[in-house]
C-alpha cells in the first residue's frame, strides 16, 4: 500500500497535469441551472444531483440520492469506507444556486460559463459549485493516485439557498449513523486581503415576509387619496422605522443577548479596520459605508446583528402611468443574528414592533420564510491545524480567523446531530459577487483549493 506522502505527491502531481480537465468539469456542472427557489428549475436540480452521483459512482463510492421531504430536493450522500481504523471526514456542499435576476446586469449569460481575465464567470461559480467541486476533484485525484488515505463522506444538498428542510431532517434522523471525526463545511472563502480563512462563528438568520393589506381593492388615488389607507406608505414607514438612520435596530430587546467580541478579536480588528473599509467601499461601489458608527466596520459585518429589507412589491410597477392606491403590498425583511441571539425569541418582539408601527387602516402579517441559529466553532483542534498547514503549502499564506457575516443554515444540524468539530472555510474570493450578477471565481483559487483539500485529507491521515 502506498504511503500517505507518496499518495499526496502523486495526487498533487495529477492535479497539476489535469488542470484543464478539472476546469472543464466545473464548467460542465455550472451549465446546469439548478435554481432551487424556482419550481420550473426542479428538473435541473434533480439533473445536478444525478450528475454528482455519477462522479461519486465512478470513484467506487456508495452513493445515494435521498428524497427526504415530499416535493423537496434530494440530498446526495456518497461514502467511501475503505480505510478501517483511519479517521473519517465528512465534506459538505450544495448544488443549488441563486436566481439570476436582474438578467440584464450580467456581462455574459449566467449559465454559459465564460473566462474573463483569469476568472470563471457563471451563476454558482463561487457559491457553491467551485467550492464543492474542489473537494470532489481532490478526492478523484487521490482515488486515481492509489486510494483515499482516510474514510470520506460527501453530503451535498439542493436546498441551501432556500433554507430547505431536507438535509436538516436527514441529519436529525440519521445522526447516529453519520458519525465522523470532522465536518468540513466548504462554503466560505478568502478574506478581503486574499488570505485563506477559518471561521470562528457564523451569523444566524431570521428571514420574513411582511404582507400589508388596506382597502378591499385598488383605488383611484385622486378620488380616494387623503382618506384611504395606503399599504405601500405604511409598509415603507414600518420598514424605515425598524432601523434608525444610525443603523440601530429599534426592536425592543433585540440586542439584549448579543455576545460581545473578545478583547483579542477587537485588537486584531482595529489594526485592519481602515483597510477593511477601503476594500468594502471598493467591492460595494458605495460612496460611503453605513451602520452603527460606534462599532468598527469589520465588527459590524461579523459580530453585530443586522436588519435589512431585501425586496418590496406593491401597486403598479409597469411602464406608463396608473395612479392607484394599492390594496396590498409586501416586503421581505431579514435579520442576521450573532452568537447567543435566538430567532425564536426575536420573532415575537419583531411582530409586536411591526404591529406598533402600522397605521389604523392597514393590517400587516408576518410570515417566517427561513431561519437558522448563529453558530460558533472552535479552531483549537487537529483538523483546524491541519487545514491551516494545507493552506500554507497550497496558497503560501497564513490563515485568517474570521467571523462570517453570512449564514450556513445546516451548520447547527451537523454540530448537534453529528457532534463532530466543524471546519468552515472555502476558496471564493471576497469580491466574487455571490447572489449578484456576474458571480465569478478566481480560477487559480480553484486549482490551489484542490491542492489544499488533497493536503488536508492526507494530513488527517497522519
Amino acid at each position: 500500500m502506498a504511503t500517505t506522502q507518496s499518495l499526496l505527491d502523486a495526487a498533487v502531481a495529477l492535479a497539476q497535469t489535469r488542470r484543464k480537465a478539472d476546469l472543464d468539469d466545473l464548467i460542465e456542472e455550472l451549465r446546469i441551472p439548478s435554481i432551487s427557489t424556482l419550481p420550473e428549475r426542479r428538473e435541473d436540480c434533480l439533473r445536478n444531483a444525478r450528475w454528482l452521483g455519477d462522479r461519486f459512482d465512478a470513484m467506487g463510492m456508495k452513493t445515494q440520492i435521498v428524497d427526504v421531504v415530499e416535493g423537496g430536493l434530494p440530498v446526495v450522500i456518497a461514502d467511501w469506507q475503505g480505510r478501517p481504523g483511519k479517521p473519517h471526514l465528512t465534506m459538505y456542499g450544495h448544488y443549488d444556486v441563486q436566481p439570476v435576476d436582474p438578467v440584464d446586469g450580467w456581462k455574459s449569460p449566467p449559465f454559459e460559463p465564460a473566462v474573463h481575465g483569469g476568472e470563471l464567470w457563471a451563476r454558482g461559480a463561487a457559491d457553491n459549485k467551485g467550492n464543492h467541486m474542489a473537494c470532489v476533484k481532490a478526492a478523484e485525484h487521490l482515488h486515481a493516485a492509489g486510494g483515499l488515505p482516510i474514510n470520506v463522506r460527501f453530503v451535498i444538498e439542493g436546498e441551501e439557498e432556500i433554507t430547505g428542510p431536507s438535509l436538516p431532517r436527514y441529519l436529525r434522523a440519521h445522526g447516529a449513523d453519520l458519525k465522523t471525526d470532522t465536518v468540513l463545511i466548504w462554503d466560505s472563502g478568502m478574506d478581503e486581503d486574499g488570505r485563506p480563512t477559518l471561521a470562528t462563528a457564523l451569523r444566524g438568520l431570521l428571514y420574513t415576509e411582511l404582507r400589508a393589506k388596506g382597502p378591499a381593492v385598488d383605488l383611484h388615488s385622486g378620488t380616494f387619496g387623503g382618506v384611504a389607507p395606503n399599504p405601500i406608505n405604511t409598509l415603507a414607514r414600518v420598514i424605515g422605522e425598524l432601523k434608525d438612520r444610525h443603523g440601530h435596530v429599534t426592536i425592543p430587546g433585540f440586542y439584549d443577548a448579543v455576545r460581545p467580541p473578545s478583547a483579542e478579536e477587537l485588537a486584531a480588528w482595529k489594526k485592519n479596520d481602515a483597510r477593511y473599509v477601503q476594500n468594502m467601499r471598493r467591492m460595494t461601489g458605495a460612496k460611503a459605508l453605513e451602520g452603527e458608527e460606534d462599532f468598527l466596520a469589520v465588527e459590524r459585518t461579523g459580530s453585530r446583528p443586522t436588519l435589512d429589507a431585501n425586496g418590496f412589491i406593491g401597486g403598479f410597477t409597469g411602464k406608463g402611468a396608473k395612479t392607484v392606491i394599492p390594496a396590498e403590498a409586501s416586503a421581505k425583511v431579514s435579520m442576521r443574528l450573532v452568537p447567543d441571539q435566538d430567532w425564536q425569541a426575536i420573532l415575537p418582539a419583531f411582530k409586536r414592533r411591526v404591529s406598533e408601527l402600522t397605521t389604523p387602516g392597514v393590517e400587516i402579517s408576518v410570515e417566517v420564510i427561513g431561519s437558522a441559529p448563529p453558530v460558533t466553532c472552535g479552531v483549537d483542534h487537529n483538523a483546524a491545524r491541519v487545514l491551516r498547514a494545507a493552506y500554507k503549502e497550497a496558497f503560501g499564506s497564513e490563515t485568517a480567523l474570521i467571523r462570517v457575516g453570512g449564514s450556513i443554515p445546516v451548520a447547527v444540524d451537523f454540530q448537534e446531530a453529528v457532534g463532530a468539530p466543524l471546519v468552515i472555510s472555502g476558496i471564493t474570493q471576497a469580491d466574487s459577487a455571490i447572489h449578484s450578477p456576474n458571480e465569478h471565481l478566481v480560477i487559480d483559487n480553484y486549482h490551489r483549493g484542490i491542492e489544499a483539500v488533497i493536503r488536508f485529507i492526507c494530513g488527517l491521515a497522519e
